[in-house]
């Protein structure tokens, strides 16, 4: 089971698809302060709303926001019908929050954001699974993208969506200079499971991965 902390962040950020109040939120405390807690809430808010200046904002500079952000975009776009562009952002977010969560040596962040997935995520997934053709090219897209996209937000914001937060004043991650290869062996063992995906879907006829 994800713990009590990473969940409560994850409603707190959820809050503009809630019926009932959130409740309250426990506070970074320490090095968990200097992430970008209150900007990625007020963003994913913003998102969740409908705020179409925060759509287009988020979707001009993805660089410079969290993974969380572009899974409310994503959430949001396929609200609006915006099926391809839904399935692009949810699947960058994914695979962003996952090479972030790599990067820590918090072993829990792997369930926070496995569970961050599933809450933005369960109809997109849903909706490309029935539809694997532009679920494909939309993975395509994505893969092809992220290899020369320069990431510039702060990828320790994956420890909120950790249990050490609650004990630690400090955040555990592996040396800044192996994070670029955690990228790419990341992006590689991604590509390869949807591979697999595509080869289960359509019975054997297999999927081409992009160089």
């Amino acid at each position: 089971m994800w713990q009590k902390t990473g969940a409560l962040l994850l409603l707190a950020l959820m809050t503009g698809c809630a019926q009932e109040a959130p409740p309250a939120l426990i506070q970074p405390q320490g090095e968990y302060r200097l992430l970008p807690w209150e900007t990625t809430r007020r963003q994913v808010d913003a998102l969740l709303q409908g705020d179409q200046n925060m759509l287009l904002s988020v979707q001009n500079k993805p660089n410079a926001v969290t993974p969380p952000v572009l899974f409310a975009l994503a959430y949001q776009l396929y609200q609006q019908q915006h099926y391809h562009d839904a399935m692009f952002w949810f699947y960058t977010a994914q695979l962003r929050a996952r090479s972030d969560a790599n990067k820590s040596l918090d072993a829990s962040v792997q369930q926070g954001v496995t569970k961050l997935s599933e809450q933005f995520g369960s109809e997109i997934a849903a909706y490309g699974l029935s539809h694997p053709a532009e679920m494909e090219a939309a993975m395509r897209q994505t893969l092809t993208w992220d290899k020369t996209a320069q990431r510039s937000y702060n990828p320790r914001w994956v420890a909120l969506h950790g249990t050490e937060m609650e004990t630690q004043k400090e955040y555990a991650f592996l040396p800044m200079d192996r994070w670029p290869q955690i990228d790419q062996i990341t992006h590689r063992e991604y590509a390869r499971g949807f591979a697999r995906l595509m080869v289960s879907l359509r019975q054997g006829s297999g999927f081409s991965l992009p160089n």
